[in-house]
């Protein structure tokens, strides 16, 4: 079982070094789409947590928001949550209260394949948010929550309750749980070798002798 200590653990890497080590292990096809990255952009943005998968279908008819309500009063805590439409619905799927909620939750960010609303407000509670665009509209008339803590798809990769959400200012990569182990250790021996290859170049050494040492670059 992961434990949220080897999620705060985990925040000492950085998502390219991930996405290289999963490549190196066989595991590929968890990297979302580029278009997702964060709402307010910092270069030391990271989260890590547990995935919590939300599905949204488009509509043009009204429905009320009830799912919604719903869902963020059973997020649970050290999760990432995440809310994908099936089609985009030009609409935002996340907001400033959700985000109040979520952080009251314990959830450590949300990602979503769509419209982000409530910047400012995000913003003050310091909640990272990830999405594809800023948009103003509501989801009523445009989308419906149909439901939570269910496999999506999301950004192009498919998303599983309680798989590994690890996201910084790079992007956003999922790692499944049954992965999660074999992708930890791997990260542990390519971090020292990046860092010595770091190292040995701000030394002024060779970047050939230093690759065809560590294999980093």
């Amino acid at each position: 079982m992961i434990t949220t200590e080897q999620l705060q653990q985990f925040r000492q890497y950085y998502t390219p070094l991930v996405s290289d080590s999963m490549d190196r292990l066989g595991i590929t096809g968890y990297i979302m789409d580029r278009a997702i990255q964060p709402m307010e952009h910092s270069a030391d943005i990271k989260v890590c947590g547990f995935a919590f998968p939300c599905r949204v279908v488009p509509t043009r008819e009204y429905v009320e928001i009830d799912k919604i309500l719903e869902m963020v009063d059973a997020i649970t805590p050290h999760s990432v949550v995440l809310v994908a439409a099936d089609a985009d619905i030009d609409a935002a799927l996340w907001g400033g209260l959700m985000s109040t909620r979520a952080q009251a939750r314990g959830a450590v960010a949300a990602v979503v394949n769509g419209g982000v609303r409530d910047i400012e407000q995000i913003a003050h509670l310091q909640f990272p948010v990830f999405g594809a665009y800023h948009c103003v509209k509501d989801i009523r008339r445009r989308g419906f929550m149909a439901a939570y803590n269910t496999t999506i798809k999301c950004g192009g990769v498919e998303v599983k309750p309680n798989d590994i959400i690890f996201a910084d200012a790079n992007g956003v990569v999922v790692i499944p749980q049954e992965h999660f182990e074999r992708v930890e250790s791997e990260l542990r021996a390519a971090v020292g070798e990046e860092r010595a290859t770091m190292d040995g170049l701000r030394k002024g050494n060779s970047a050939q002798k230093l690759f065809e040492r560590y294999k980093r670059f």
